[in-house]
């Protein structure tokens, strides 16, 4: 049984599109990636989404924007227009110490630990420090009140995540931001597929990050989406996915390759036609593990705020192993050895990786981090999964501990 198998659209479909643009000649750059584009903006009810080759490469340029478009914005409106979204103060302001032979970041973003990799590692490519801070048990997301104590007057950015597509709370975080006049840059790889009183996550915050990887809902093979209100961040990020140029061939700015080829942008987009249908699937399996689990002692589950939906993503549970009598990773190799694969998010979590442990202050412990790195276990899901399925998976956790 693997971990997930993606759901994707009609391969006639695809296979068309993909022989309309191989005959064109025109690989990137296309009305493709441009329909797409249009069609998750109508989707997200954002100003813009901008198509990009991944999502860490959008978290990469969401920065680098940030940075460039703060204090300039309104020199590019038209007089009387008004920017959807308050400018903020660039990050760069603080700049960066020399420390000996070292050169030290002093802006420093405010990012959970329990989160993926790829997020502290876009805030350490622009030169910034991530402060890590613990998440809350029940949700595994960011609090207002975890974020709000680390900051700082070095404070640059506040970074949140829809953990396991479970949406953060964005209103609460979204405050805390404003107050301190600081950006709110959400990973939301794990978005497509997830609400909040019905509408769908990508519009809150100063900008919302999303993934195409196979592992999502939504799938390109590989690319991200920048969803944000804002046209000066927009414009930078469009320009930043071009190495920085703005079609005068001098770049303004330090750019990358992060556009997404017209194939990828040909897969999501068909696969926009069936997103709902795959979000109420995951769900019901969700729903389905939930109900097969619930009486099983020390089995926790993923709790979602008030009117959000939660768009699985990932269907992980804790395990407490003085209740369950047995480790998360006992039960892993126990499923394993019935051919079932999961996954253990995140462990070792961002504060302790060689990447980031440096940055770490080792004199603010993050228990309930550490805890969801030692217990957290994402059970399969996706395509693949069905009510036999998971009934399967479901029995071997009941016997665990009689079967080792």
């Amino acid at each position: 049984m693997p971990f997930v198998r993606p759901a994707l659209p009609d391969p006639d479909t695809v296979a068309r599109a993909a022989r309309e643009i191989v005959s064109s000649g025109r690989l990137t750059k296309g009305p493709y990636c441009e329909r797409f584009e249009a069609a998750v903006a109508e989707r997200l009810g954002v100003r813009h989404a901008v198509a990009v080759s991944s999502c860490t490469v959008g978290l990469m340029l969401v920065y680098r924007a940030i940075d460039i478009s703060a204090g300039s914005c309104r020199s590019r409106r038209s007089p009387g227009d008004a920017c959807p979204v308050a400018c903020v103060e660039p990050l760069s302001r603080f700049g960066v110490a020399k420390t000996g032979s070292r050169i030290e970041p002093l802006g420093e973003v405010v990012i959970p630990s329990f989160t993926f990799l790829a997020a502290p590692a876009a805030i350490v490519w622009n030169n910034l420090r991530p402060v890590f801070v613990d998440v809350d048990a029940g949700t595994t997301n960011v609090s207002a009140q975890a974020v709000k104590a680390a900051i700082t007057p070095r404070t640059v950015a506040i970074a949140a995540c829809h953990n396991f597509g479970n949406p953060c709370d964005t209103a609460a975080l979204q405050a805390v931001a404003a107050e301190h006049n600081l950006p709110l840059i959400i990973d939301a790889a794990h978005g497509f597929g997830a609400s909040v009183h019905g509408r769908p996550v990508g519009g809150q915050g100063t900008v919302e990050v999303f993934s195409l990887s196979p592992t999502k809902l939504l799938v390109a093979g590989e690319g991200g989406i920048v969803a944000t209100n804002c046209d000066c961040l927009a414009h930078f990020v469009r320009m930043g996915r071009e190495y920085g140029n703005d079609g005068s061939y001098d770049a303004l700015f330090p750019g990358v390759n992060g556009r997404m080829p017209e194939l990828s942008a040909a897969t999501a987009y068909e696969g926009l036609k069936i997103l709902d249908r795959v979000a109420a699937q995951r769900n019901d399996v969700a729903d389905q593990y939930r109900l097969e689990l619930g009486d099983l002692p020390g089995i926790g589950f993923v709790q979602t705020l008030p009117g959000a939906v939660c768009s699985y993503k990932d269907f992980s549970i804790t395990v407490d192993p003085t209740r369950f009598g047995m480790t998360r990773d006992g039960l892993r190799r126990v499923l394993a050895a019935h051919g079932v694969e999961t996954r253990a998010y995140y462990d070792p979590p961002c504060h302790t990786q060689t990447a980031f442990e440096h940055y770490h202050d080792r004199s603010r412990p993050l228990p309930v981090t550490g805890m969801l790195a030692a217990r957290s276990l994402a059970l399969p899901i996706g395509a693949h999964v069905d009510a036999s399925v998971v009934r399967s998976v479901c029995d071997i956790i009941a016997n665990a501990k009689q079967s080792v």
